[in-house]
């Protein structure tokens, strides 16, 4: 039985988004020859910074290129602690994966130095980060609802997906974890299959 209810902690994680080329099927008259279509040597990609709490979502950090620690504390910084001090002004847990960016001496000692409570979680364990449940969402609602042809598109289909994420979807994400749990202790910590 699960005792704790999740009702402090910020689930977060970053994503890569891509420019899908092709929606996986064609159709064509018996006969005919099939239509060739150009496809780009690297769709465009971004890349996606988030958390989700029983209390809502943070704000959604998209760049480009690579991140190393100090990147990403100037992504706490800007999009963490701001949700933290509205959200949680009586505490609250950070949840993250073990990413050497975000263990690193100097994220450590940022988060430290900010009252950010890093919340230790099991090295492998993304069916523990129930983020991870909308990153596929957010992926599925890229390729089959936005479909976009350009970045500009692409980074649209984000933002409005994000801004879709009312209090309450975050927790139906959240209580997800309910079932993954027992599973994960079942299987002594191997992947839970959800």
């Amino acid at each position: 039985m699960v005792k704790d209810q999740f009702q402090d902690v910020i689930f977060t994680d970053e994503s890569s988004i891509k420019m899908e080329t092709s929606t996986g099927r064609s159709f064509r008259k018996l006969g005919k020859e099939r239509k060739h279509h150009g496809k780009p040597k690297h769709p465009y990609k971004v890349h996606v910074w988030g958390g989700i709490s029983m209390n809502g979502a943070t704000s959604l950090a998209i760049f480009t290129g690579i991140m190393n620690s100090t990147a990403y504390q100037r992504i706490l910084q800007k999009h963490l602690k701001p949700f933290v001090r509205k959200a949680y002004p009586g505490g609250h847990r950070f949840w993250q994966d073990n990413d050497p960016k975000h263990v690193s001496k100097s994220t450590k000692a940022w988060m430290e130095e900010n009252n950010i409570h890093h919340f230790p979680t099991p090295a492998e364990s993304p069916d523990m980060n129930v983020i991870e449940n909308v990153w596929a969402d957010l992926k599925y609602h890229i390729r089959r609802r936005v479909k976009p042809q350009n970045k500009a598109q692409l980074i649209h289909g984000i933002k409005d997906y994000w801004s879709s994420l009312t209090v309450e979807k975050c927790q139906r994400f959240i209580k997800h974890i309910f079932k993954v749990i027992p599973a994960v202790i079942l299987r002594k910590g191997a992947a839970s299959g959800y």
